[in-house]
């Protein structure tokens, strides 16, 4: 008779919510999930809040976390351009989940403004430059797949890291460990 095998040991990872303003930052959060597969210290499941301004993507977070508390964890990700004040900024900050405070990263003025500079591409403006500057860059809007698969990889993100705090953020929470050359 032959011994059985060992029963699978199955580990417990901290689940994450994160919830985006719209289409071009969940195209990003999903691309950066693939990209670390391997290497996610989190579950990480994500929202589409699909627009309306920070406030929405507040409530819109609130509102899940409360209808599903399975989440240890959930972030905001939200462009600061509309409908986003100090008041919610402090209302997002003294809201937990679980253990947990509600962690916010803002894009200012917008998603396109940290993604050029992901890219190395350094600019000032409102939302309207960024996004123009961002599709004369790329050839294409933030939320198209292609920009993404031709002009970023490990590398390029593990390089931006040290440069973007918003970047270094979103990763930090998703568990992605540092590496280092």
């Amino acid at each position: 008779m032959t011994p059985l095998p060992p029963p699978k040991t199955r580990t417990v990872r901290e689940t994450l919510l994160i919830v985006c303003e719209g289409d071009a930052e969940i195209a990003f959060v999903r691309f950066v999930k693939r990209t670390y597969e391997g290497a996610l210290g989190r579950s990480v499941q994500e929202h589409n809040a699909k627009g309306k301004g920070g406030k929405h993507v507040l409530e819109t977070g609130l509102r899940r976390a409360r209808n599903n508390r399975a989440y240890d964890k959930v972030v905001l990700l939200l462009d600061t351009d509309l409908d986003w004040n100090d008041k919610l900024r402090s209302r997002a900050r003294k809201t937990r989940v679980g253990k947990h405070p509600i962690s916010v990263i803002e894009a200012s003025p917008c998603l396109e403004a940290w993604l050029l500079q992901i890219l190395g591409a350094e600019t000032e403006g409102d939302t309207r430059h960024m996004k123009q500057k961002f599709e004369t860059h790329t050839g294409v809007e933030a939320h198209k797949l292609e920009w993404m698969e031709r002009l970023l990889n490990r590398d390029v993100l593990d390089k931006a890291r040290a440069r973007v705090p918003q970047l270094a953020d979103l990763m930090n929470h998703m568990g992605i460990a540092k590496r280092y050359p």
